[in-house]
């Protein structure tokens, strides 16, 4: 499945546009964690982002066409 892992920060969303092929939401909310801490040590512009993770719709699903996963997760 394709989870995309957007930016939230006091400025605004940053989109994913690329995304990433992962095998489960597990695999997806680990690497969004990874996400999150990377920005952590960037310093004061990144301290108070969150990675909001999305997926894909799976063909035949009744669902929207994307749909969040994990939520957020605080890169603090």
């Amino acid at each position: 499945m394709r989870y995309f892992f957007h930016i939230v920060d006091k400025y605004g969303l940053s989109p994913d546009g690329i995304g990433c092929e992962l095998a489960d939401q597990d695999a997806a909310i680990l690497h969004a964690r990874r996400i999150a801490a990377e920005l952590a040590k960037t310093g004061e512009f990144f301290r108070f982002s969150v990675v909001f993770v999305t997926l894909t719709a799976v063909p035949g699903a009744s669902s929207n066409r994307n749909q969040s996963v994990a939520g957020p997760v605080a890169a603090t």
